[in-house]
């Protein structure tokens, strides 16, 4: 049969729609608490606090729900392959009518766009809850952060970031090129954790990112403090383009090895690896 057929992918959509709705809930559920403490923190510092105060503390609301999104976002990698950890469950999935890569796409789809959606609805319902408090506890300013929110997370502000004095998209556009493809390898790390380890996926995967961190970091450091001024001026664009095309080789290695390695995987793996 065709390697990829759009009947039989949105058939297996469907079902995975359908096993994973308890998952769904849950996981924001536990999200939307995350944001939810955030927000009890910002109104509480800001009960009886004069305006800039208040404007401040919103400020902080919205730059830390946007970390607690971002890590979100990264670390839902770890879960692709969440419905295969009994036998029965890799001998469903497994025994489904389509192929490999139609069943991969689908749970690529779980891991990526799903758990982005479940981490913006959460903060949207953990937003409204701090409005509502906010009115009950007799805040003067009183407004969503979701605008703020979304334009911090597209990068509205880029061209107020100024690097060796200079605002221009000279220096703005490599540096959020590489800081992009940076990102995008880093949740394609946890999507390779995912599909490499059967257990403690976070834990693993976050281990070996540290250990990545922890062995380039110096040679990082050396390098940029062996660099004067001028001579850093001139090979900062050159240094982001080349970083910003590694990461991006990366992230596509990554997720090719991880269909690979969904590919092999059998009912009875190793005890750690899917291998």
């Amino acid at each position: 049969m065709k390697n990829f057929d759009i009947n039989r992918f949105g058939s297996v959509l469907k079902w995975n729609a359908l096993m994973t709705k308890k998952e769904i809930l849950t996981n924001t559920a536990s999200m939307t608490f995350a944001f939810v403490v955030l927000a009890v923190v910002q109104v509480m510092s800001s009960r009886n606090e004069s305006d800039m105060v208040v404007a401040d503390n919103f400020n902080s609301f919205t730059s830390f729900a946007l970390f607690v999104f971002l890590i979100i976002c990264s670390i839902g990698g770890c879960w692709i392959f969440n419905n295969m950890k009994t036998k029965e469950q890799r001998i469903t999935f497994k025994m489904l009518p389509a192929t490999d890569l139609e069943k991969f796409v689908v749970r690529a789809l779980y891991a990526t766009v799903v758990w982005w959606l479940m981490g913006f609805i959460a903060f949207c319902l953990a937003d409204l809850f701090r409005m509502l408090i906010s009115l009950i506890a007799g805040i003067d300013i009183v407004k969503s952060a979701i605008p703020d929110f979304l334009n911090m997370l597209f990068g509205g502000n880029d061209h107020n970031i100024s690097i060796f004095g200079e605002t221009d998209m000279t220096y703005v556009l490599p540096l959020t090129f590489a800081a992009n493809a940076w990102a995008f390898w880093v949740h394609s790390l946890y999507i390779l954790g995912g599909a490499l380890f059967r257990r403690r996926q976070f834990v693993l995967t976050t281990l070996a990112h540290c250990i990545i961190g922890l062995a380039f970091t110096p040679i990082i450091v050396d390098f940029v403090d062996s660099l004067d001024n001028e001579t850093a001026e001139q090979m900062f664009c050159i240094v982001m383009w080349t970083a910003g095309s590694v990461f991006t080789l990366l992230f596509l290695f990554n997720w090719w090895l991880s269909y690979k390695i969904f590919r092999r995987m059998q009912v009875i793996n190793n005890k750690w690896l899917n291998l």
